[in-house]
């Protein structure tokens, strides 16, 4: 039976809530910089388990949907992840800039870049581990490691005391991007897009085995 993308956008609907749920206690108790630096890493978090549970069915028993083709179904599982994305960065934006500085539209901004590493990396964590669990988990680590990546290059740049530097290398000024910033978004483009496209043909490739398989 073919699903719509409604009927998949309300059964992304518990996931999306608990999403934009998470972060709310950091934004609204825990004010400083570090709290918003928290609820940014929530809010991913939230990000990468809506496009995991996006794709859950697809690796549930008689998942096969004979009536349309791997393509359509990779299609509007995106579709649904990221209008459901879209919508909770904006949701997150709103309370963002309720509770906080109104005038502060840095955290705003990277509320609608953080669904993009989301929607590249996580799919192929799911094709490969068939876990929302581990396709959130590792996505999240992975994406981190970027900005390990770039610390690596920061440290052979300016040399082992770089984060003793006033201000320190080290450091994601988002405001003022400095070469670890630029390097981190670089990084994590690279890998969405490799990511992205490798995730695409292995769902491609299991959902014709599969609809074979049920024939």
């Amino acid at each position: 039976m073919k699903h719509s993308l409604k009927a998949d956008l309300q059964s992304l609907f518990p996931v999306w809530l608990g999403g934009v749920l998470l972060p709310l206690p950091a934004l609204a108790f825990w004010r400083a910089g570090i709290g918003r630096s928290m609820a940014l890493v929530l809010f991913s978090i939230g990000c990468a388990s809506i496009v995991a549970y996006a794709f859950r069915r697809d690796f549930l028993p008689r998942s096969v949907e004979a009536a349309e083709s791997p393509e359509q179904t990779w299609r509007r599982r995106m579709q649904s992840a990221g209008l459901a994305l879209f919508s909770a960065s904006a949701v997150f934006s709103v309370i963002s800039l309720t509770l906080n500085d109104s005038q502060d539209f840095v955290e705003a901004w990277l509320a609608f870049m953080l669904p993009l590493p989301a929607l590249g990396v996580v799919p192929f964590f799911m094709v490969v581990t068939r876990k929302p669990l581990a396709a959130v988990v590792f996505g999240i680590f992975t994406v981190f490691s970027m900005k390990l990546l770039g610390c690596i290059v920061v440290v052979l740049v300016y040399g082992w005391h770089a984060s003793e530097h006033v201000p320190p290398y080290t450091d994601m000024p988002w405001t003022h991007p400095n070469l670890l910033v630029w390097l981190f978004w670089l990084n994590t483009a690279v890998l969405s897009l490799s990511l992205y496209v490798l995730g695409r043909k292995k769902f491609m490739r299991n959902k014709t085995v599969l609809a074979k398989a049920a024939r």
